[in-house]
C-alpha cells in the first residue's frame, strides 16, 4: 500500500429503475494496487457508465471491459515509467494511456462480439458496447485523472469541506440533452486530454480524500450542495457492506439509474481515520437522508429519532420543487414505472402502502390518483410523462397564486 493512501474502496450498484425493469446493472468499477519494478506503489480506481440505450445493448459488457483494459494499460505504464517521472505521467494522461486504452479496449469487444451477437459474422457495432470511463491513479507524491464521459471528481478536505474537481464541460458536436462522450465514439482518443489533470501532493495540503463517481449518483442529488455534501458524508463509511447499502438507497430515492463510487483517503498524520460503529452508522444515514431534505434536515431528524416520520412523498416533492432544474432528470427514468402503473393497480396500492420504500414512486402513484399538489413546474413535467406513455394525469385544482406566469413554461423532456 502507498503510504500517503489508505486502501480504498469501490462499489457498483444495480440501479432501482432498471431492477424494476429486469435489466442489469451497467455500471462497473474497480479499486486495485500496482506495483512499478521500483517496489513503489501505484493505487488505481475507475468506474465507468454503460449507456444502456436499445443500441448499447452490450454495454454492461463495455463497461467491465473498459475497468478491465485500463487497469491492463495502465500496469503496463507502470512497468516502463517509474512514479517520480511526473513530467512522462502528465503527458500519459492526456494521450498515452487514451491511446492504450482505446486499443485494448476495442480489442477486447471485437474478442467478446461473436459470443453474444445474434450474428456472429456480423460486423463488430462498437456502439453495442459503449460506456464512459473515470480513472484516477494514486502515487506517493501525486494524484492525477483522466477519462471520458459524465463521471465527476470530488475532493474532500480535512475540514470536510467538498470541491468539484473534474466534469463533463462541453461535448460540443455529440448532441444535446443527456449525450456524453464514449469509448465508441471515433474520436473518443481526443476527448481525454481535458479531463486530464496531475496534482503535486505537496500543494495539496489540506486534501483529505478524493471520491469518483458515475453519473448516477449525482443525478440522485436535488442539487450540486447535496452531492458535495454527500460526498464530504461517504468518505466516513469503513466498511464495504455500508458503501454498498448507502450505494442501494441513494438509487432507491435518487434518479433509479446504476451508480458507482470509488474512493480514497489520505493517509499520514492528521488525516482523520474513519469512524467505527454508530458513528459509521450515523454517517450513513446523514448522506442518505441527503437526498431526501439535504444534510441539515438530515442532522436533525438523527438527532430526534422518536419525531414523528415525515411524509417520504411530501419530501421528496419539496426536494424537486426547491431545484426545478432538476425535475426532468428524476423523472425521466420512470417512464417504464409509470407503464406498470397504468397496467396494474396493485403497484400503485403497494406503493402507497409503503412510501418510504419508494417516495419518488409513491410520488408518481399520487399523482396518478389525483391526490398530489405541488408546484406548477413538477405538475406540468407529470402531466407530459403521464401522456407519453399513452396515459392521463387527473387534473388538481390549482390555486390562482401558483399559476405560472404567462409564456413561462418547463423545457420539453428529453434524455439520453
Amino acid at each position: 500500500m502507498s503510504p500517503a493512501w489508505l486502501a480504498p474502496q469501490a462499489c457498483s450498484v444495480l440501479g432501482a429503475a432498471h431492477g424494476r425493469q429486469g435489466k442489469p446493472c451497467q455500471d462497473a468499477s474497480l479499486s486495485t494496487e500496482l506495483v512499478g519494478p521500483d517496489g513503489q506503489t501505484l493505487q488505481l480506481l475507475a468506474v465507468a457508465d454503460g449507456h444502456g440505450s436499445s443500441r448499447s445493448w452490450l454495454s454492461q459488457r463495455g463497461s467491465a471491459l473498459a475497468c478491465a483494459e485500463a487497469q491492463a494499460a495502465v500496469a503496463d505504464a507502470l512497468s516502463r515509467t517509474p512514479l517520480s517521472d511526473e513530467r512522462a505521467w502528465r503527458q500519459l494522461l492526456r494521450e498515452g494511456l487514451a491511446a492504450a486504452v482505446h486499443r485494448r479496449w476495442r480489442a477486447a469487444i471485437s474478442a467478446d462480439w461473436p459470443q453474444h451477437s445474434p450474428d456472429p459474422a456480423a460486423a463488430l457495432e462498437p456502439v453495442a458496447y459503449g460506456c464512459t470511463l473515470g480513472v484516477l491513479l494514486l502515487a506517493p507524491r501525486w494524484w492525477g485523472c483522466t477519462g471520458l464521459g459524465d463521471w465527476d471528481l470530488v475532493a474532500v478536505d480535512r475540514g470536510g469541506g467538498a470541491q468539484l474537481l473534474s466534469q463533463e464541460e462541453g461535448i460540443g458536436g455529440l448532441g444535446g440533452g443527456e449525450a456524453t462522450a464514449s469509448l465508441c465514439l471515433p474520436q473518443g482518443e481526443t476527448l481525454w486530454a481535458q479531463r486530464a489533470q496531475l496534482q503535486p501532493l505537496s500543494s495539496q495540503g489540506q486534501l483529505q480524500a478524493l471520491v469518483l463517481t458515475t453519473d448516477g449518483v449525482r443525478k440522485s442529488c436535488a442539487s450540486d450542495a447535496d452531492f458535495l455534501a454527500l460526498c464530504s458524508q461517504v468518505i466516513q463509511l469503513e466498511e464495504p457492506q455500508q458503501l454498498r447499502r448507502g450505494l442501494e438507497q441513494i438509487t432507491r430515492d435518487g434518479s433509479g439509474d446504476d451508480v458507482s463510487l470509488a474512493m480514497a483517503l489520505r493517509a499520514g498524520p492528521g488525516s482523520n481515520p474513519r469512524p467505527r460503529g454508530r458513528r459509521a452508522a450515523l454517517a450513513l444515514a446523514g448522506a442518505a437522508l441527503a437526498l431526501a431534505g439535504g444534510l441539515v434536515a438530515a442532522q436533525r431528524l438523527l438527532q430526534r429519532p422518536t419525531a414523528p416520520a415525515p411524509d417520504p412523498v411530501l419530501l421528496q416533492q419539496q426536494t424537486l420543487c426547491a431545484d426545478p432544474t432538476r425535475i426532468r432528470a428524476n423523472l425521466t427514468p420512470r417512464r417504464a414505472q409509470l407503464q406498470q402503473l397504468r397496467r396494474d393497480p396493485a403497484a400503485a396500492a403497494a406503493l402507497l402502502a409503503a412510501p418510504q420504500r419508494d417516495p419518488l414512486g409513491a410520488l408518481l402513484a399520487r399523482s396518478q390518483r389525483g391526490t398530489l399538489t405541488a408546484c406548477p413546474a413538477l405538475r406540468q413535467q407529470l402531466a407530459t410523462l403521464w401522456r407519453e406513455t399513452g396515459g392521463k394525469m387527473p387534473a388538481v385544482e390549482v390555486r390562482a397564486d401558483e399559476r405560472p406566469p404567462a409564456g413561462d413554461r418547463p423545457a420539453a423532456p428529453g434524455s439520453r
